[in-house]
């Protein structure tokens, strides 16, 4: 066998192109190990922001229909359940028994009133003959007091006129407000007024109608100095949809209780169609706020771990973790009390494959000052 020998300078050359092509090939690797990522430049923003609590809805009053007067019970004139209206007769009492009284006062009223026409005539004639010196001074002294107590007699039994004729209008037993009526206490032929504390029924108005709720301390902070009028109520029922009229708030309290770090708050809102009921849950959704100088991150963009919550940003061409502390959610975003500041470039999406200090660029579509709502 004859050895063909191999000339040094044909192996310098592979050797050559074995180091070019492994220099190329490690170029590319490094280059497709750098992610590139969408991104969000920070920038402050005056943001509207909403605020919603868990509320519990009371009727603005309710007052129970009571018994003023004893006597049997002639009429109902409702069904339970119903929407009277304020003055509505209700019930009926059996008014015989008012109606002699207010028939003998009448009586009692026209004597006095008799008597008193005579006593001034008396009186007339006797002061002007006392002048002349027919009559004495006893008896100018006694047709005065007679006078005097016939005008007094008119007017107490005026009174006792009016008294009863009060006790008669109570027979008609009206609604004093409007509202829902409840069930009653007693029945038609009961005899009722014995204790004057007899409720008949009750009244619940319906509209407008409270929602009763706290505000955390927290929230109340950027609240604060915000006029009542400016703040827009929405109120979300259980089956999630939005009540289709807007309330306001209607009060606050002036200091915090101290078990909840929270403050009492209320609102109001019109129910004349009567869909909200007291004692029912809603939440209300408090618009009308806005924050200076805010910012604002796609919570997509954010994540979480045991020490709380965080972001990736790009520093120096590389991914780094900034801990962020959150405030208010809106919308889609949620907003960052600190942790971030006006021009760090937030990373968007991949964030399920990003690593502290891991290479990473701005993908084409970044801009700066731009969003990309851009999922992992």
């Amino acid at each position: 066998m004859r050895v063909i020998p191999i000339s040094l300078n044909i192996i310098a050359i592979f050797l050559v192109l074995g180091i070019f092509v492994g220099c190329k090939d490690s170029q590319q690797s490094r280059q497709a190990s750098v992610l590139k990522v969408k991104t969000q430049t920070i920038a402050y923003k005056n943001t509207n922001l909403n605020f919603e609590y868990p509320a519990r809805l009371k009727s603005v009053q309710s007052a129970g229909v009571y018994a003023r007067v004893q006597g049997t019970l002639l009429a109902k004139n409702f069904k339970e359940g119903d929407i009277v209206k304020e003055g509505q007769l209700l019930f009926k009492i059996d008014p015989a028994r008012y109606q002699a009284k207010v028939d003998q006062a009448k009586a009692q009223r026209q004597s006095a009133e008799a008597n008193f026409i005579k006593a001034n005539r008396d009186w007339q004639r006797v002061e002007k003959l006392y002048k002349q010196g027919v009559y004495t001074i006893d008896q100018y002294d006694t047709s005065r007091a007679n006078f005097l107590s016939a005008q007094a007699n008119v007017a107490s039994t005026q009174a006792a006129l009016d008294d009863v004729n009060i006790d008669l209008g109570y027979t008609d037993v009206i609604a004093t407000i409007s509202g829902r009526i409840g069930m009653r206490s007693y029945d038609v032929g009961n005899l009722v007024g014995g204790s004057g504390q007899d409720v008949l029924t009750t009244i619940t108005q319906l509209s407008p109608i409270y929602a009763e709720f706290s505000i955390p301390n927290t929230d109340y902070y950027l609240m604060r100095g915000l006029e009542n009028s400016r703040i827009q109520v929405e109120y979300v029922l259980n089956n999630g949809r939005v009540y289709d009229k807007i309330g306001k708030l209607d009060f606050v309290d002036s200091g915090l209780y101290p078990q909840t770090s929270a403050i009492k708050a209320r609102s109001i809102v019109d129910n004349e169609d009567y869909k909200l009921l007291p004692n029912e849950f809603v939440r209300v959704r408090l618009k009308g706020f806005e924050a200076q100088n805010a910012i604002t991150i796609p919570e997509s963009a954010l994540l979480q771990d045991t020490q709380g919550s965080y972001v990736y940003v790009i520093k120096g061409g590389k991914a780094k973790i900034a801990r962020v502390s959150l405030g208010q959610r809106v919308d889609t975003h949620i907003l960052v009390n600190s942790g971030l500041k006006e021009g760090d470039v937030l990373i968007l999406n991949q964030l399920s494959k990003i690593r502290d200090d891991n290479p990473v660029t701005p993908d084409s579509d970044s801009q700066s000052g731009t969003e990309n709502n851009a999922q992992n």
